[in-house]
């Protein structure tokens, strides 16, 4: 990993922050006040950025490649937690904890580079002004809701019917039937409260049933109707 450590100029450095919704009809002096006193981190595919518990001096906001926050059970298996892309922010809820740690591990998926936003810095901004902190806000607790929503559909629902949300999410993200899986089938297991052997034999079934076909990371999305009247009980109104 590659820090720089020098006031960043807009003109290289600051799109990503400057189309930010949270900076939405800030002035742009303002933005390049909080710009001047970032960084910028420059990582590799596999790079662990940090550690779950090491101190949190600045919030991430990621500007090229995919970061991703994850955690170790108890068991010794990795649990995904979420992925990050350009223009989102990494665990900005810590920024305002007062333990000032990070609370998973962060590692990226790709090379690429983030701003690296200093937590007190936020704090004074978001003092200083009111609009700012109540968008930061409505970002927060946009994330609030589609957590509390998704541990309801972890605890409510059946196995079958997480497998079909979690591929029908990704044909959404991806924008094809050809998905290609982020994470080993391990990792999706885990992430899907659901043991190896269960996810493997769904797939299975479902494969001989033809509703999709498989093959290593890549799935097909052969019968999407049966796959969206199973997930339906995940979509919500608002």
């Amino acid at each position: 990993m590659t820090f720089v450590k020098k006031a960043l100029s807009p003109d290289e450095y600051g799109e990503v922050l400057f189309q930010h919704d949270w900076m939405r009809g800030e002035p742009s002096d303002v933005v390049c006040e909080l710009l001047a006193k970032s960084e910028r981190l420059f990582f590799r595919q596999d790079d662990v950025l940090f550690r779950e518990g090491d101190k949190m001096q600045h919030c991430l906001l990621v500007e090229t490649g995919k970061l991703q926050a994850f955690r170790h059970t108890y068991g010794g298996d990795e649990k995904i937690f979420g992925q990050f892309e350009r223009g989102e922010f990494v665990a900005i809820a810590a920024v305002f904890m007062d333990h000032g740690r990070f609370p998973m591990n962060i590692r990226a998926l790709s090379d690429g580079h983030t701003l690296m936003i200093p937590r007190q810095d936020i704090h004074q901004f978001c003092l200083q002004r009111p609009e700012l902190a109540l968008r930061l806000l409505n970002y927060l607790g946009k994330k609030l809701y589609s957590t509390i929503n998704q541990i309801d559909w972890l605890t409510s629902s059946s196995a079958p019917q997480r497998l079909a949300d979690y591929l029908l999410r990704q044909h959404h993200i991806q924008q094809t039937q050809h998905l290609t899986l982020p994470v080993s089938r391990g990792q999706l297991a885990t992430s899907l409260g659901m043991r190896g052997e269960t996810l493997s034999r769904l797939m299975s079934d479902w494969k001989r049933q033809g509703h999709i076909t498989y093959r290593g990371h890549q799935v097909e999305l052969c019968d999407l109707n049966y796959l969206k009247e199973l997930a339906a009980e995940a979509r919500r109104t608002f």
